[in-house]
């Protein structure tokens, strides 16, 4: 077989294994990750308004956190009809395939055919990349974006092409090599206005450039970039604005009352992620958090990638080169809770590889069969606990697919997560039209039922609540069981100012895990009383609108409420 055949025919088989490994995990049921219906509301907005809003919000502030690529192909999906939690999944799905294809272009080209098909075999199997394959997530597709700009940008280096024949010399680049060098800056773009962790991508080819002295491409790119770059930032300019700048700075997001972290703050941080990425989240990303060794792979991960990174460093710094320590040092920073395998998908192919590299370089010592043999050991190490974890997880997605289909598909979730979607879903007619909520899941409420809705402060001083109620019109508040952030601070603050709340409804009951909509009087009704008083009344008239939405409306469908408005 020649080369150029074998090259296909293991690209084309890497890509099948992945369709079907996707295909057979795939779930159509919904995620609680805020993160998915915060999409899908984005996404709504760009439809509907035209605008990139916060929806959901009741103040509708322009939306500066998610860069606007993923919503915008749910939007595009949207207007082609999708309307179901299983057909927006299709946008994190289809990007797994491509990235592991793209995986394999790229990797063949550093190490040659059969060693990239072992990656992208690995890649399409670990863990973390079959998880995210079946959410509304934005990850597949920035590690899709990401894995195509170095594909393209490899492919578009004439120096690392088959035709060097000399060490040291190049063919000048063709009009191939630009068309691939123009692809790599576009994905590279598209990249960062998926994820903003795509700004060490941006800054990685900026730097492979200059290194290479490509001035003019140098100054195409950057400006290319950089105006809707700085676009994009200014337009995150202004008080109540979502950022991830604020935010990066606070011990723990989730809860502000930890207070925030100064320079010297991040070095305990990054040992803390160091250890938690080395030691856990890295290695659960690819064999499943089943393992038992996963202190042992991730340390020999770590170390065979750095070596591997060293000696390509040595031999060229290319693009991938620069990406490695950039992006890694950007998740080491972050705050610790955000940690976890999602934010070290783009890292895995670059580790497969480097692991590779490293493992060839110690075959020189050696006969040949070495490398084969040591390679296919570490290869098999990885893939059979790998392959195990997605045979279970096929299982327990089997099992829920059979209870979704029979009851709904978020029973999966259990009776804390069902009652704050009935509660949602009989807003959506049993409250006046505009009314806002104050919830733990706003996005999700609003996908339920139409309402806008924020999150409640994560304080139980009822002057908080209170506060946020009357600067943003909300007049209703859902103490929930969807975890235990509602108990801790709303029921906290209704604990110490019950005159200040008033029972609209519940659903279930509160040892079974039920919710108790309540709502929020306004200031006259609350005027001059501080104290406990006789506890919680029940609303005056005007907090309802008839007799309600029928709870089990939406819990029986997969459908998405929100966006049957789409059709009429």
């Amino acid at each position: 077989m020649t080369p150029e055949r074998l090259r296909w025919g293991l690209g084309g088989l890497a890509i099948a294994i992945s369709m079907f490994v996707v295909a057979a995990a795939f779930t159509a049921i919904p995620h609680t990750g805020g993160d998915n219906a915060g999409y899908i509301s984005l996404a709504h907005g760009l439809l509907t308004d035209g605008a990139y809003l916060d929806v959901f919000d009741p103040e509708r502030m322009k939306h500066t956190k998610y860069p606007p690529v993923f919503p915008g192909l749910l939007a595009i999906m949207m207007a082609l009809g999708a309307r179901t939690w299983g057909t927006l999944k299709l946008a994190a799905a289809v990007p797994t395939v491509l990235a592991v294809g793209a995986t394999f272009v790229w990797a063949e080209r550093r190490v040659g055919a059969w060693a990239a098909f072992g990656i992208a075999l690995l890649l399409s199997l670990s863990a973390g990349i079959v998880y995210y394959s079946h959410w509304v997530l934005s990850d597949p597709l920035f590690l899709a974006l990401t894995m195509l700009a170095l594909a393209a940008l490899a492919m578009s280096d004439a120096r690392s092409s088959e035709e060097v024949r000399d060490e040291g010399s190049a063919p000048p680049p063709d009009r191939a090599h630009r068309v691939w060098l123009v692809i790599g800056i576009a994905a590279t773009g598209l990249a960062y206005f998926t994820r903003s962790a795509g700004l060490p991508m941006v800054l990685a080819l900026l730097g492979w450039l200059a290194l290479d002295r490509r001035w003019r491409t140098l100054t195409g790119s950057a400006i290319g970039l950089g105006l809707p770059m700085l676009a994009w930032w200014i337009r995150g300019r202004g008080e109540g604005v979502a950022q991830y700048g604020t935010e990066f700075w606070m011990v723990n997001p989730y809860d502000p009352a930890l207070g925030t972290i100064g320079v010297f703050g991040l070095v305990p941080r990054i040992v803390e992620n160091a250890s938690a990425y080395v030691l856990e989240h890295g290695p659960a990303g690819i064999v499943g958090t089943d393992g038992t060794a996963l202190p042992v792979i991730g340390v020999a991960l770590t170390v065979s990638a750095l070596a591997g990174w060293v000696l390509s460093v040595r031999e060229r710094v290319g693009v991938a080169e620069i990406f490695f320590p950039l992006y890694a040092g950007l998740i080491l920073v972050w705050p610790a809770v955000w940690g976890g395998d999602r934010f070290a998908l783009p890292l895995y192919p670059l580790v497969f590889l480097y692991g590779a590299v490293c493992i060839r370089a110690l075959g020189r010592r050696g006969p040949p069969t070495v490398v084969s043999v040591v390679g296919a050991v570490a290869l098999l190490a990885l893939l059979l606990p790998a392959a195990g974890h997605w045979l279970d997880g096929n299982r327990q997605n089997g099992l829920c697919d059979a209870v979704a289909e029979e009851q709904g598909p978020w029973a999966c979730y259990g009776a804390r997560v069902g009652y704050f979607v009935r509660a949602a879903s009989w807003t959506s007619s049993g409250l006046p039209d505009g009314a806002a909520v104050l919830s733990r899941k706003p996005r999700h409420f609003y996908l339920m039922s139409g309402h806008p809705s924020r999150t409640f402060p994560f304080d139980a001083d009822p002057a908080a609540h209170i506060e946020l109620a009357d600067q943003i019109g909300a007049r209703y508040v859902l103490l929930d069981q969807w975890d235990g952030q509602a108990a801790r601070y709303v029921g906290g603050a209704v604990m110490q100012r019950p005159d200040a709340f008033c029972y609209v409804g519940g659903f279930g009951q509160p040892n079974d895990g039920g919710a108790q909509l309540l709502g929020i009087l306004p200031p006259e009704l609350r005027e001059g009383s501080g104290g406990s008083g006789s506890g919680i009344q029940s609303c005056p008239d005007g907090f309802t609108a008839g007799s309600g939405g029928d709870v089990a409306t939406y819990s029986s469908s997969a459908r998405i409420p929100l966006l049957e408005s789409l059709d009429s």
